[in-house]
C-alpha cells in the first residue's frame, strides 16, 4: 500500500515538472528540470555520460582479435562526440561472421555512453527479423522508422540507434532513414547531426573470410591489416547482397562513415574468450582441462586451414558456465 502511494506521488510530481519545463516559465522551468533529472533519466551530461575512458578500458580488456574494428570506433565515436560541429550523424556499419563481437561491441559503446546503459530511454535496439519481419510491409516500416526517430530526436539530440541483422531487413527499409543521416543541418527542423546509427550484420562474412585467409597466405600479419583492405569489399557485398542495404540509397550516396569488419576468431582469441567467461564467473583459477573440455565443442574451418572458430566466442558462456557448477560450484544440499 505505501509503495503504491509513493509511486503514485512520483507519478505526480513528475506529470507537474514536466508541464512546468513544457511551459518554460524562465527560472522556474529551469527548476523544474533539474528536480526532475534527480528523480529520473533526462537528456543532459548527467544521464549521457559520454565516457570514452570507459570505452577504450572496455575494448582493450574484453575485445580479441579484433584490433582493427577497437581503433576505428573508438577513433570515430571520439571525433563525433567531442565534435560540437558535426555536418552529419555518425553512422558506422560492422561486418563479420557470428560470434566475432559485433554486438559485444555495440553493449560496451551503449554502457560507456549511457548512464542507464541499454535501459536508457535514449538507446534503441531494432531487431531486423521482429520490426520488419515482411517484404510487403516495407513501404509501412520505412515511413514509421522515420517518424520513430524523428520524434525521439526531437526530445533529445545524443541518441544511439542500433539496427541489429540488417541482413534479415527487407531492402527497402533504410532507405527512410536516408534524409536523417545526411548533409542536412535539420530535416523538418530536427537536427540529427549528434545522433549515432550502428548497423549489425553478417553480409560480407564470406567474403572477409576469403580475404583474409588471402591475406595470411601472402605473409600479411593480423595486427599489420588495415581498414582499406576490407572497406570497398564490404560495401560492394552488402549493396549487392540480399537484406536491408541491398541496393540501398544509404550506400548509394556514400552515407555510412566506416565499414567495419570483424575478423573470425583464431584459436588464440577463443581461449581468452574462455578465460574472461571464467573470470566473469570469479574463478580465477580454473584448469588446462577446463579449457580443453570448452574447446572441444569448437568447430574450426574453412578447410584446410581449419584456421577459425565457425562461431567465434557466440557458444562458449553457456559451456563455461556448466563446467564452472560441475567443477567449481558448492555441492547442493539435499537437507529440507
Amino acid at each position: 500500500m505505501i509503495f503504491n502511494t509513493l509511486y503514485f506521488l512520483i507519478v505526480i510530481i513528475l506529470q507537474i515538472l514536466n508541464n512546468i519545463e513544457c511551459f518554460n516559465f524562465g527560472y522556474v522551468g529551469e527548476a523544474a528540470h533539474y528536480a526532475k533529472c534527480l528523480i529520473t533519466e533526462c537528456c543532459g551530461d548527467k544521464y549521457i555520460i559520454g565516457d570514452l575512458r570507459r570505452l577504450r578500458s572496455t575494448l582493450d580488456k574484453q575485445l580479441f582479435g579484433q584490433n582493427l574494428a577497437k581503433e576505428v570506433v573508438l577513433n570515430a565515436i571520439r571525433a563525433h562526440w567531442e565534435n560540437d560541429f558535426s555536418q552529419k550523424a555518425l553512422t558506422l556499419s560492422f561486418h563479420g561472421p557470428p560470434g566475432t563481437g559485433k554486438n559485444y561491441v555495440s553493449r560496451m559503446i551503449v554502457d560507456s555512453l549511457y548512464k542507464e546503459g541499454s535501459k536508457s530511454q535514449y538507446v534503441h535496439h531494432f531487431q531486423g527479423r521482429i520490426q520488419f519481419p515482411k517484404e510487403d510491409q516495407a513501404d509501412i516500416y520505412k515511413e514509421n522508422i522515420y517518424l520513430w526517430i524523428k520524434g525521439n530526436i526531437t526530445k533529445c539530440e545524443k541518441q544511439l540507434f542500433i539496427f541489429d541483422e540488417v541482413d534479415k531487413m527487407p531492402s527497402a527499409v533504410l532507405n527512410g532513414i536516408k534524409p536523417i543521416i545526411d548533409y542536412h543541418d535539420t530535416v523538418e527542423k530536427v537536427d540529427y547531426r549528434k545522433s549515432i546509427f550502428i548497423f549489425l550484420s553478417n553480409t560480407g562474412s564470406s567474403l572477409i573470410n576469403d580475404h583474409y585467409i588471402s591475406l595470411w597466405k601472402s605473409g600479411k600479419k593480423r595486427r599489420d591489416i588495415k581498414l582499406k583492405d576490407f572497406e570497398k569489399l564490404i560495401a560492394a557485398g552488402a549493396f549487392n547482397e540480399k537484406g536491408g542495404f541491398h541496393h540501398s540509397d544509404t550506400i548509394k550516396s556514400n552515407l555510412i562513415d566506416h565499414y567495419i569488419p570483424f575478423l573470425p576468431l583464431e584459436y588464440d582469441h577463443v581461449r581468452s574468450c574462455i578465460y574472461t567467461e571464467f573470470s566473469l564467473r570469479g574463478v580465477s583459477h580454473f584448469q588446462e582441462r577446463d579449457i580443453l573440455e570448452v574447446l572441444e565443442g569448437v568447430e574450426w574451418g574453412p578447410s584446410p586451414e581449419n584456421l577459425f572458430s565457425k562461431t567465434g566466442c557466440k557458444r562458449l558462456s553457456q559451456k563455461v558456465a556448466m563446467i564452472t557448477q560441475k567443477n567449481y560450484a558448492p555441492p547442493l544440499n539435499d537437507e529440507l
